[in-house]
């Protein structure tokens, strides 16, 4: 097996983590759901280490680069970060985006 294709299975096993971990603390405010948010981070850093950090990070300066367009000038360098940082927090915790967008992207070269 390739690399992303194991970094895609790993990936998926994240995001279900981080989600079931999301919906746990929202229903019950249990700590199962803190711990399942954790494994599901730890599994996302390491789906990024098999492949697919670059295309989160590309995925993210796309992101970023709309604030840069619509909010007005000295607003605009806030809004570049807050949604880089924003979309790198989201990507960590829903790491199935980037990760399976890279293994589309080089199915085709």
């Amino acid at each position: 097996m390739n690399r992303l294709k194991i970094a895609q299975y790993i990936a998926l096993g994240a995001t279900a983590f981080s989600v079931i971990g999301v919906v746990l603390i929202g229903m019950f405010g249990s700590d199962v759901g803190a711990y399942l948010m954790a494994i599901g981070f730890i599994a996302g850093i390491v789906s990024y280490v098999f492949g697919g950090l670059g295309t989160a990070i590309k995925m993210a300066g796309g992101i970023a680069k709309w604030g840069w367009l619509v909010v007005p000038f000295p607003y605009d360098i806030m809004t570049f970060f807050l949604s880089f940082f924003t979309a790198i927090y989201v990507f960590i915790f829903i790491p199935i985006i980037p990760v399976r967008k890279a293994y589309k992207e080089s199915m085709y070269y």
